[in-house]
């Protein structure tokens, strides 16, 4: 069931663009998935070859700008974007149900987690007509992830039951995330019809290129991985932190850039979920 919920928020979003009011509230909604998901965030080992996949993140997302730049820059600047998002939070979860390596993928968020941080640097290079500073972007991302995690680990500290009690009810976190794909939905759907001149060619030729993104970091990451973690690379480079990338669009960039994150969510989803389903399948053999 719960696999079908991101389809369902992003399907509402589209039917009720008026609850786009509420966009301002994805940054604080997003600093709450992440302090749930860093509550539980811990490494016993560390794979310093993971960081091939910091590497592969940032090679696909330029070799998509490159591609296109010469033919529609819009277009080039949101496969950009949608590229280089870093890896989900969620990937370590999605990894233990498919019996993958778990502290690989946790290791590859703590190196890719670097993109993040270097992104305000990069956009004014490939996007030097945005309107936003550099240093506005860098303060706005370093807020975003280090607020939570900072708190996280305090809270451990100083109220150890609360910290229990709060690892019991981290679902709240997923929910959290659902409810921001719905606002996004409505954001980016009220954009294209009330402010946006983007063609239905234009969205197609998006929501085509996702795929495509999708479809070549799943892939890259299984090469990148080889026989030993073939599974745990194509996972940390395949399934993304599109809704950091998203908030990114919407807040300091263009709600039209955050289409692509927007379809590449339901890619990986729809690729998250088929896994699953193989997995659940091969059970009663097992």
């Amino acid at each position: 069931m719960q696999s079908f919920l991101p389809f369902a928020a992003i399907l509402l979003g589209i039917l009720f663009p008026s609850a786009h009011v509420y966009s301002f509230l994805i940054q604080y909604l997003l600093m709450s998935v992440l302090f749930f998901a860093f509550l539980t965030a811990k490494i016993d080992k560390f794979y310093f070859q993971t960081i091939w996949v910091a590497i592969a993140n940032l090679s696909i997302a330029f070799s998509a700008y490159f591609l296109l730049s010469t033919f529609n820059s819009e277009l080039a600047f949101v496969s950009f974007i949608t590229a280089i998002s870093p890896t989900a939070i969620s990937a370590p979860a999605i990894i233990s149900f498919l019996k993958g390596n778990v502290d690989y993928v946790i290791s590859v968020i703590l190196t890719n987690s670097i993109v993040a941080t270097i992104l305000p640097f990069i956009i004014p290079f490939i996007h030097p007509g945005h309107l936003i500073s550099t240093q506005k972007l860098f303060f706005s991302i370093l807020f975003l992830f280090f607020t939570p995690l900072v708190l996280s680990r305090l809270l451990k500290i100083i109220s150890f039951d609360l910290f229990c009690y709060l690892i019991k009810i981290k679902k709240i976190g997923f929910y959290t995330w659902i409810l921001i794909l719905f606002i996004a939905s409505a954001k980016a759907t009220h954009f294209i019809l009330e402010e946006s001149n983007a063609s239905l060619g234009m969205i197609t030729a998006i929501a085509i290129i996702s795929l495509i993104i999708c479809a070549v970091n799943f892939q890259v990451g299984r090469f990148i991985g080889g026989k030993e973690f073939a599974q745990e690379a194509s996972q940390s480079l395949g399934q993304k932190n599109t809704m950091f990338t998203v908030w990114l669009s919407l807040s300091l960039l263009n709600p039209i850039v955050a289409l692509g994150p927007m379809f590449y969510i339901l890619y990986h989803n729809l690729y998250n979920s088929y896994q699953l389903i193989q997995i659940k399948n091969k059970k009663p053999n097992a």
